[in-house]
């Protein structure tokens, strides 16, 4: 248990609506990954499940358009997704366009949702293309759901854990004329400053060890797994910092579940 009783602190890397970065001190990476799985498979999100199809006139046929629908991003609160959740509840949106030219691009700003609280998270997202004289007619039901049921309802595009990368320089004084490992770098991780050789941007090493490679003599890469360097990007339709707190009440709730069914067996 040693490896946990150490100090645990955070440090901000980048943080804004869609995207964190940040680093966790002392908190081993096989811990971290409970995050990340969690962020990506266990946050409650809103997808259209169903597709009530009254008229396809496009190309499409009918499955792969119901697929196309379900697969754009809807944006609500994380209020609101607990509210439906809790109460089984359904957000229907309508489709309805018929194309008056030679070729109309159906587009997802062409929904209409019948939640104000529900919207389309891009209106620039092409469903299909309609022919002049074609129409698409449909009704949408979107339920809540969570990625281990399908990627629609993950609520990220990327959800990364790693170790810390450890550089370590032999000798920082090489001169101003070697620079054949901040060349080797495709990260901009090194830089020869003034003759000596530093490590400017460490986080955004990949450990791919071409600098090693440029130079064996004077530099090795490797991998520190009793921190963490967590990474996630949001789809949208929530931020991550909802995405975090989910994330974490999920976890949550799971180990208390688990501490109740020992509970039970002692």
């Amino acid at each position: 248990m040693s490896e946990f009783s150490r100090d645990i602190n955070v440090e901000v890397i980048e943080h804004s609506r869609d995207v964190l970065k940040i680093v966790l001190h002392n908190v081993p990476v096989k811990i971290a990954n409970s995050i990340r799985r969690s962020v990506m498979s266990l946050v409650p999100t809103l997808a259209v499940d169903k597709v009530i199809i009254f008229k396809n006139d496009s190309i499409m046929n009918d499955d792969m358009l119901a697929h196309r629908l379900g697969l754009i991003p809807l944006r609500t609160s994380l209020d609101k997704i607990r509210e439906l959740e809790r109460n089984g509840g359904k957000v229907s949106l309508l489709l309805s366009i018929e194309s008056k030219n030679d070729v109309t691009t159906v587009k997802s700003s062409d929904i209409v949702s019948r939640d104000k609280d529900v919207e389309v998270l891009s209106g620039d997202i092409d469903i299909v293309k309609l022919g002049k004289g074609e129409s698409i007619e449909l009704e949408m039901e979107a339920v809540v759901g969570r990625g281990r049921e399908h990627a629609k309802w993950s609520p990220v595009t990327v959800s990364v854990v790693r170790g810390l990368p450890v550089i370590d320089i032999k000798d920082p004084n090489c001169g101003e004329k070697c620079d054949d490992c901040v060349d080797a770098c495709p990260k901009g991780v090194l830089a020869n400053q003034g003759g000596k050789l530093v490590v400017v941007d460490r986080y955004s090493c990949t450990v791919c060890k071409l600098c090693e490679k440029a130079c064996p003599d004077n530099i090795s890469v490797d991998i520190d797994e009793s921190s963490s360097l967590l990474y996630i990007e949001s789809v949208g339709q929530l931020s991550v910092d909802e995405i975090i707190k989910a994330a974490f009440e999920e976890l949550y709730r799971k180990f208390s579940e688990l501490y109740d069914a020992f509970k039970v067996m002692a």
